[in-house]
């Protein structure tokens, strides 16, 4: 065969590069890497826990010939080690002495014996390049106190073993296994060169096109983990059970009347029912719902049915029933029923939650007798019945299970879950809810006196999903809104809320329709037979199908106006178009069923009476269309016409455009329809071949309907074959699986980091207290000592800033206990003015006190470090705090008039145009607060402000810092970094060596700089040149430094290995230390 030439290389190339770009957004999926093997001395020490508080020095050696102006990175999956963000990748060097060994500069501070994975990354000109190309990631296990790891770039056997170069070294050495030991040697040496090629044109070069595509991941960013397919979806708890909680049960039940035993079969209709291949073969599932204590008894005669009550033995008889289906019923009073269904969630949310204004409820004509006063009960009702199946479910549910909650009528229920097995101190199971209605904008949920109750109520869970982005949108303005919460997109493609230290998914995932099954029901004899029977009726004509509820949100009347303006317009089409509208009578909401089905009824007399008799087909029905009845309608008719002026889940487009043309059986089925679909309507957002409409708008309904009677056989295809693979890939299994699967994958993501970072573990913190002789604590003060209050923007009223708090009696007593201990050194680091931490704190005389993030000093009594160093000087304030001397560093040393001058007027500026916001000036800064101004427009007018500041004050040796609706400018290089830095050395000095306990906690993103430079003080603990090491320090007392604790309040992504919940976690931990 004649080689190709090298650019029909390229072309293939970059066609492999294409098609990779769009797998998975780009990111590859890597080969799971076995266990480390590891030599026996190491591998019993091979489980850690980072709530040990022990530490390893690891160096990184690496060896790697780049070419000219190419660097060596590396990256882990830590978020230490950067999660395989090139941006955030640490640096290693060389020398001309050196290379090609490349060398971290500074070790890296990793958690002893915990398992940590990485990868080198080729830098070319200061900017990635690619990744290593090697099938998994590296691993090691950190032991002892330093560990040095010598490796060679681009080759990597998952199962070598580190080996020490000589008994009394720390140099680890990797070791394939003797096996594969002179492959590895020749196979490394062949292609060490072609591993660090980061330019596209010399790899042409270089390898053949199957080499590439082995390692075409090394162009493309690494992920911390692969993300589980609803295909390949399988519990990780094989004994789990999946619990589908909904209001309505997905089973029919019934009662023979002659006979009277009660019957119960799958409603196929039913997105949870029990179907093939659904998730009921994966896993095991219960089905929960309710089920009214009443029984309607149909008459023999023509007599109206009655309604009785159930018996005993009835509800016995229907829960055995259900239990042969693997469900289980929660029987409800009619009353009680009555208030929750049709009260609150008919009468309230459902309007609510569809956008109705609270004002147009009360106000509407067929709404004459409802009144406030219900709310009450309505309330109580919706309550008692999400507490009953809590309690229900709770009862059955292990803490291994996944309990998945649909709809709103379930909106209290998570919480539910969550607070009882929080009550009997047992992990709760997993939740998810999944609402399939529109979430409201936030002016109206504003208008619901309990919305924050119901956003707690739904938060509970690990994963929230909707249908659509549009409902997601909604639901995350309104915990920004109202509870003050931050939301920010994931790896992957979903959305996350931080909410009480933990991280809510949001999920967005459409379902689809049962393919299978309605490819083989438009055959059916009796679906043909009705289908056949419609056109027959209709001989001749075109036929537009209509299929809703009788309901205003429903928009028929905006319907039957357009195709009565259509024949006014087009008035030759009187005889060759036919509607075809059947409307379903749900009872639900009855005074807004009875008007609307006046109306409509007047609407098609009036169009009948001028157009003709035969151009609507109109029928009502108590009961819902059946899916063969759906089918023989959507088979006979060639158009859809949905105009629903806010819509929640509706399969019914879909269904049509799948079964035209599902079957070549004959031209009834297969003939491609159109749809022309309510931009309102949520599955507008799926459907790309459709005709969107804005029902409001009755001309362009008009002309879409013109323009879909004349659409070509081939455009009518093309549309239905763009829309194909989403419908029929989707199916409620699939979606089932999916959002399972996205559960799965938040759960991965905390096993992963739960190696690295972990819930503090009291106990074993207060062993390590126990043990050591002398402790250093540095803390943060708003949100670590004292809760730090989230921003909604409809609470200014009950707004409370942070120096208007104070921590708990517990908390101040809890500090005294610790300070009063002379081998603690406790100390407060805050961005806290110094007047009101000194308000709070001052009276504890041996309590440490950083104010202004460091820029003010207030020493303890008990271990003041002697008169100030050169790093700090005598404050003029001191004199107005009689029990304190406080001092500033030299870096605060000039004059802040002229930067005021200079920014006041953009403040001012910024001020007079967002509305809630002030400026502060304090001793050693200028802050811009936005707490109390609109989230939204806070946010945007800060980002705007800081670029102005920063234009502005780019040669003045200042930096602008961003917290929590605050922008503040303070000295250059002045963070809380500094300080815990300057804290630890000045202890360092004055004992002549260092502590054996260090404990460093706070919430927010200025306390990170804390705990990287306690890693840093780490890593240069033991080196002699380091400017942290006194000359009085005796380098013996290097081993001192045995324990060492980051903690941040609220889990989330951290510098920190340890969380905590809450404030309240930190009262305890600080109660529980002091405490003998």
């Amino acid at each position: 065969m004649a080689a190709k030439k090298s650019d029909e290389i390229d072309r293939e190339i970059a066609a492999v590069i294409a098609e990779a770009s769009k797998q998975d957004l780009g990111k590859p999926k890597k080969k799971a890497a076995p266990r480390l093997s590891l030599p026996d001395d190491m591998r019993n020490h091979h489980v850690g826990d980072v709530n040990a508080g022990t530490y390893t020095r690891v160096h990184l050696r690496v060896r790697a010939e780049t070419r000219f102006g190419e660097e060596l990175h590396c990256s882990g999956a830590s978020y230490t080690m950067g999660q395989y963000n090139p941006s955030e990748s640490i640096e290693l060097v060389t020398s001309p002495d050196e290379y090609p060994v490349w060398r971290t500069v500074k070790p890296l501070i990793l958690p002893r014996g915990i398992v940590h994975k990485y990868m080198y990354a080729v830098f070319s000109g200061g900017v990635f390049a690619h990744w290593e190309p090697i099938d998994c990631d590296r691993q090691v296990v950190p032991q002892g106190r330093d560990m040095t790891i010598s490796e060679d770039y681009g080759t990597f056997d998952p199962h070598s073993t580190l080996v020490l170069s000589s008994p009394s070294s720390s140099v680890y050495t990797r070791v394939p296994p003797a096996s594969s030991l002179s492959s590895k040697v020749s196979s490394s040496s062949k292609d060490h060169s072609l591993s660090v090629d980061a330019p596209l044109s010399s790899l042409t070069r270089s390898m053949s096109l199957q080499r590439f595509q082995r390692n075409k991941v090394k162009l493309q960013p690494r992920t911390t983990h692969g993300r589980h397919t609803p295909s390949d979806y399988k519990p990780s708890n094989p004994d789990s059970t999946l619990f589908l909680v909904c209001y309505h049960l997905p089973i029919d039940i019934s009662k023979d009347p002659v006979t009277g035993t009660w019957t119960a079969a799958w409603n196929k209709d039913s997105l949870i029912s029990r179907s093939e291949k659904s998730i009921a073969e994966s896993m095991k599932v219960k089905w929960v719902g309710c089920i009214t204590t009443e029984v309607t008894v149909p008459s023999t005669d023509n007599a109206p049915s009655t309604v009785v009550p159930m018996t005993d033995s009835d509800m016995a008889e229907i829960t055995a029933v259900l239990a042969g289906m693997d469900a289980f019923a929660i029987f409800l009073p009619p009353a009680l029923a009555r208030n929750h269904y049709q009260g609150y969630c008919k009468s309230k949310l459902w309007p609510m939650f569809h956008n109705v204004d609270i004002l147009d409820i009360y106000s509407s004509v067929w709404e004459e007798d409802l009144h406030q006063a219900n709310h009450d009960q309505w309330w109580e009702a919706y309550t008692a019945v999400n507490t009953r199946m809590a309690q229900a479910v709770a009862a059955a549910a292990a803490p291994h299970d996944v309990v998945w909650a649909h709809d709103y009528h379930l909106l209290l229920f998570p919480k539910l879950i969550q607070d009882h097995f929080a009550s009997i101190h047992t992990p709760r199971p997993r939740l998810v809810f999944f609402l399939h209605v529109p979430f409201p904008t936030s002016e109206i949920f504003r208008e619901l006196s309990n919305g924050a109750a119901l956003l707690e109520g739904v938060l509970a869970v690990d994963v929230v999903g909707f249908h659509t982005f549009d409902h997601a949108r909604h639901f995350l303005n309104a915990c920004k809104r109202f509870l003050g919460l931050t939301y920010q997109s994931q790896s992957g493609v979903n959305l996350g809320v931080d909410y009480k230290g933990r991280n809510v998914v949001i999920a967005i995932s459409h379902v689809g329709i049962e393919k299978n099954l309605i490819q083989e029901a438009v055959l059916w004899p009796q679906v043909v037979a009705a289908a056949t029977a419609l056109r027959d009726k209709h001989k001749g004509k075109l036929l537009l199908a209509g299929v809703d509820v009788c309901q205003r949100l429903s928009g028929v009347p905006l319907k039957l106006l357009a195709f009565e303006q259509f024949f006014n317009q087009c008035p030759t089409w009187k005889d060759k178009l036919v509607l075809v509208q059947r409307v379903h009578l749900t009872s639900s909401r009855q005074g807004d069923e009875a008007y609307s089905s006046h109306e409509i009824k007047q609407l098609v007399t009036r169009i009948t009476a001028s157009h003709g008799a035969d151009v609507i087909d109109y029928e009502e029905s108590a009961t819902p269309l059946s899916l063969a009845d759906r089918l023989a309608l959507w088979l006979a008719c060639d158009m859809l016409l949905v105009t629903s002026i806010r819509g929640g889940l509706n399969l019914h487009p879909l269904e049509f455009v799948f079964a035209k043309g599902a079957s070549k059986a004959s031209d009834l089925h297969a003939k491609a329809g159109v749809v022309l679909l309510s931009e309102f309507s949520a599955c507008c957002c799926v459907l790309n071949g459709g005709l969107r409409i804005n029902p409001w708008n009755i001309t362009e309904v008009v002309n879409s309907l013109d323009r879909a009677i004349n659409m070509s056989g081939d455009e009518r295809l093309g549309r239905r074959a763009r829309d194909l693979p989403y419908i029929t890939n989707q199916p409620a299994s699939n979606w089932t699986k999916q959002v399972l699967s996205i559960l799965q994958d938040s759960l991965d993501v905390d096993d992963q980091s739960s190696l690295d970072f972990r819930k503090l573990d009291p106990i074993k913190i207060k062993h390590a207290y126990a043990a050591s002789t002398r402790r250093i604590f540095l803390l943060d003060y708003g949100g670590t000592l004292i809760a730090r209050e989230n921003m909604p923007m409809y609470m200014k009223k009950d707004f409370t800033a942070v120096s208007g708090k104070i921590p708990t009696p517990r908390m101040l007593h809890a500090l005294q206990t610790l300070c009063a201990d002379p081998r603690n050194a406790v100390f407060v680091v805050s961005g806290v003015s110094q007047v009101n931490l000194t308000h709070v704190l001052g009276h504890i005389p041996s309590l440490g006190i950083a104010a202004h993030n460091g820029a003010l000093f207030s020493w303890a009594k008990s271990i003041r470090f002697g008169t100030p160093n050169e790093d700090v000087q005598g404050n003029e304030n001191a004199k107005e705090d009689k029990s304190r001397a406080w001092y500033h560093h030299r870096l605060v040393e000039y004059d802040w008039s002229p930067i005021r001058e200079l920014v006041d007027p953009i403040l001012r500026t910024y001020c007079s145009r967002t509305n809630g916001s002030v400026i502060r000036y304090m001793d050693q800064g200028i802050a811009w607060n936005f707490r109390s101004c609109d989230p939204e427009w806070g946010h945007m007018q800060s980002t705007s402000l800081q670029a102005d500041l920063e234009d502005v004050l780019k040669d003045i040796p200042v930096t602008i810092v961003r917290k929590k609706g605050l922008l503040e400018i303070v000295p250059e290089g002045l963070h809380k970094g500094v300080v815990a830095r300057h804290i630890l050395t000045l202890d360092a000095a004055s004992h002549g060596g260092h502590p054996d306990f260090i404990f460093c906690m706070g919430d927010d993103t200025t306390d990170e700089s804390m705990f990287k430079a306690i890693y840093e003080y780490y890593a240069e603990s033991s080196t002699s040149t380091s400017s942290t090491t006194s000359s009085t320090m005796d380098p013996s007392k290097d081993q001192q430094l045995q324990h060492v604790f980051t903690c941040t309040v609220g889990k989330k992504p951290s510098n920190a290995h340890l969380f905590v919940n809450h404030v309240d976690d930190v009262e305890e931990l600080l109660h529980t230390l002091g405490t003998p």
